[in-house]
């Protein structure tokens, strides 16, 4: 699977570098793909949730998960909108973190040392997709009235990410190598593996443009193996049928695209492209605080009870 989607960026790679994909392009490219699939995959944290209350023999009410959830939507919605750079740096941990767990849920990562080693892959992934293109960041950025208040900490950021970038990625290899020094169980193959498809997402990323190398690796990579573990996750002793995650994916992703819609009514949205773009990124970080916790204790079960059937 991580060998298709790492083909799928290098087929990016290659119309970018040869035929220099349309902005436009880019656009359509990177809507449908959230609509496809990125917003999909947080859609069935309603069933994986029950799943979790169920594999820790914990009761599950809809009313409270759903109460719970929606509050945490809107307590990080209420803090982008008053406190907009404590926001962003939340967001960038919270997704930092998740980020990092999906891609790293086959490795022991509940220790102290694991979780730094989480964290750390996450930032980095994200520093490069931000910091690397950070001209095109500003340009959303600016967009906002938190974005012209803040010019002088977004130019301060802008004149140094090269140094931020440098130092994201020392931590991350730092980290990792004290990672798998202290666990020395798992077999190289998988080390190497890891390490091989890593280089090959840095070398996508730093190669595509911002909205193309986002769409790369939230949709493509990001997205797809979330979902794949969701089914499987789901799936174990057959508690969920196929029809019925799909139904819940459907539905619970059109609500959510309703919200961002109405959401955008609020501002410019429909103003225009970098408009839309720009509340796609808000509406996706004010759905990742509630879905990471999720999606979080779903990472837990299957390292606790479940890797065996993965």
């Amino acid at each position: 699977m991580r060998v298709l989607l790492l083909l799928i960026g290098c087929i990016f790679l290659i119309l970018q570098k040869y035929i220099s994909v349309d902005t436009n392009v880019q656009f359509v490219i990177f809507l449908a793909g959230l609509i496809l699939l990125g917003i999909p995959h947080g859609a069935a944290d309603l069933l994986v949730a029950n799943q979790n209350a169920g594999s820790s023999d914990k009761p599950f009410s809809k009313v409270r998960f759903l109460g719970i959830y929606l509050s945490r939507l809107l307590l990080f919605a209420g803090l982008l909108w008053f406190f907009p750079t404590v926001g962003i740096l939340l967001f960038v941990l919270f997704a930092g973190y998740h980020f990092g767990e999906t891609d790293l849920y086959q490795f022991k990562t509940n220790t102290v040392l694991g979780k730094i080693f989480v964290l750390s892959y996450g930032i980095f992934i994200l520093s490069v997709i931000l910091l690397f293109h950070f001209n095109e960041v500003k340009e959303i950025l600016q967009l906002f009235e938190a974005g012209k208040e803040n010019k002088i900490l977004i130019d301060l950021i802008e004149r140094y990410r090269f140094y931020i970038l440098s130092l994201a990625g020392i931590l991350f290899f730092t980290f990792t190598f004290i990672y798998f020094l202290r666990n020395n169980s798992f077999d190289s193959n998988d080390k190497g593996q890891f390490l091989i498809h890593f280089a090959f997402i840095l070398v996508i990323l730093f190669n595509l443009p911002l909205l193309l190398g986002f769409t790369f690796y939230f949709v493509v990579w990001h997205s797809i193996l979330s979902l794949k573990n969701i089914f499987l996750y789901l799936r174990i002793n057959n508690r969920f049928s196929h029809r019925l995650i799909m139904k819940q994916i459907i539905i619970y992703s059109t609500l959510s695209l309703v919200g961002i819609a109405i959401f955008g009514l609020t501002g410019f949205m429909y103003v225009s492209k970098s408009a839309i773009i720009s509340y796609m990124f808000v509406g996706l970080a004010i759905l990742t605080a509630p879905h990471m916790q999720v999606m979080h204790d779903m990472y837990n079960g299957i390292r606790m009870k479940w890797i065996g059937k993965f």
